[in-house]
């Protein structure tokens, strides 16, 4: 039921225009915070029965909320002055009369909204990492998201090729922007299907059956295709960097070597396609850029610069657009509300403390996430997952990815299924992986009719 509803609220998120829109933000907000309560009262977290590796995430998600929340707290201007100086003197230099208190955020308002959208993360992200611990619920939302991505990848193209300047055919642009499927940015849409490639490339390395494989390869192709067609270049190179991050972990971790002959007929599967359909258009858009004239080079210059100021407690969760005005150099024409680097925006925005505590989730997912071997299916699953990950992070350097509502969730469902396949012994997932082959042990076997019948496909596989 609980799967069901994530892929209810991923979906609508992402066909309402990526939930940039007030309106949307507030629907799909909405959705996330009544599947929490949803899941709370019908008590499918298990009580006290919560994975050990997910407890210090927790309490490390509860410590950076209750941070977020102090930003908006009033303070006296005296301890304002203490913790964050420039905070103090830039809002006495603004403020017509003197201030007594002050908070650290210099928009509560924008801070207050972060607020409920980092907390609609982390309740996606606590759900997936204990609903997800189930095999079939696991594998039952990654066909969902591959279904759905195939669907997405298939009307992103049709629209381009009969584009009138409308999304979906309808809905005029009156911001501007490049859209790209039901995307007004199309760099946002090759985050999206980015996460997505590396979970279908995984799941059909899983497949038994030959007819499976080229199915859920074919899905994963055209996905792939569309991300390229976007036209983004930070999406492209995020791609480029996610497959080789999976092709590295399965040559390092020796899970069947020769499924790297299956990633090889991928890329030329995409290949094939990519000149068949033309690649004028990809290569046009590289062998046109300009890295002296990127103005996104200049702006992560200021941005690291009025980091300095605000080194300790930051400007406040949303107030990027409040305070790059203030350190912009002349140069630079247009209004940006994000840093186009979200680790930048992110360290300006919540100073050395929010980094800390950002820096110890990543530490702790990512040690629950390696200690444990990569073998069998689940291995790979697990590979498939941080590449996945990687993939965000890498398009991350270029762009502001999780600042879009339907990409955020998106993300903290794949970093729970990872989180999920780190559980320890106590956890629902292990229990189903409960024999071992006696010749094999490193092995995991699946439950009921099909007991046994992984490893003994091994077995041949490594005869042949």
């Amino acid at each position: 039921m609980i799967n069901s509803i994530l892929a209810g609220i991923v979906i609508a998120s992402t066909l309402l225009f990526g939930s940039v829109e007030v309106w949307s933000s507030s629907a799909v907000l909405a959705l996330v915070y009544a599947a929490g309560l949803f899941w709370v009262i019908r008590g499918e977290y298990h009580g006290a029965q919560m994975p050990k590796n997910i407890r210090p995430l927790f309490l490390v998600a509860v410590t950076f909320c209750a941070y977020i929340i102090l930003q908006v707290v009033p303070l006296p201007s005296t301890v304002i002055g203490l913790i964050s100086p420039e905070t103090a003197r830039t809002r006495e230099f603004y403020s017509i009369t003197p201030l007594h208190f002050m908070t650290l955020s210099f928009d509560p308002y924008k801070t207050i909204n972060e607020i409920l959208r980092i907390a609609a993360f982390f309740i996606v992200f606590f759900i997936s990492s204990v609903a997800f611990t189930d095999r079939d619920k696991l594998f039952g939302m990654l066909v969902v998201l591959m279904l759905f991505g195939f669907c997405l990848a298939v009307f992103a193209i049709v629209q381009k090729a009969t584009w009138n300047e409308k999304i979906y055919w309808f809905r005029e642009l009156t911001a501007g922007g490049s859209p790209f499927g039901p995307f007004v940015n199309r760099n946002h849409f090759a985050g999206f299907i980015g996460m997505l490639i590396p979970l279908g490339l995984g799941y059909t390395l899983t497949r038994e059956k030959r007819e499976k494989k080229i199915l859920f390869g074919f899905l994963t192709v055209v996905t792939a295709v569309s991300l390229f067609f976007s036209l983004s270049r930070g999406g492209i190179i995020s791609f480029f960097a996610g497959i080789a991050l999976f092709s590295l972990l399965i040559l390092l971790t020796k899970i069947q070597k020769k499924k790297i002959w299956t990633i090889i007929f991928f890329l030329i599967a995409l290949t094939a396609y990519l000149l068949y359909l033309g690649m004028d258009p990809v290569i046009e858009r590289f062998y046109k850029t300009d890295i002296s004239k990127e103005q996104r080079i200049i702006v992560w210059a200021t941005t690291l610069g009025a980091c300095k100021d605000f080194w300790l407690t930051g400007t406040g969760l949303g107030t990027y657009i409040d305070i790059f005005p203030l350190y912009s150099p002349s140069d630079v024409q247009s209004i940006f509300d994000h840093a186009h680097n979200d680790y930048l925006e992110f360290m300006l925005e919540t100073g050395a403390v929010g980094t800390a505590l950002l820096l110890s989730f990543v530490a702790i997912l990512a040690y629950s996430s390696v200690k444990d071997n990569f073998q069998g299916t689940r291995g790979m699953m697990k590979i498939s997952l941080i590449s996945s990950v990687f993939t965000m992070l890498v398009h991350s350097v270029f762009d502001f990815n999780l600042h879009i509502l339907s990409n955020m969730l998106l993300f903290a469902i794949v970093l729970g299924m990872l989180s999920a396949l780190s559980s320890p012994a106590e956890g629902k997932y292990p229990r189903r992986y409960a024999r071992t082959s006696k010749k094999h042990p490193e092995r995991e076997t699946l439950p009921g009719p099909d007991n046994g019948r992984e490893t003994e496909d091994w077995e041949k596989e490594q005869k042949k």
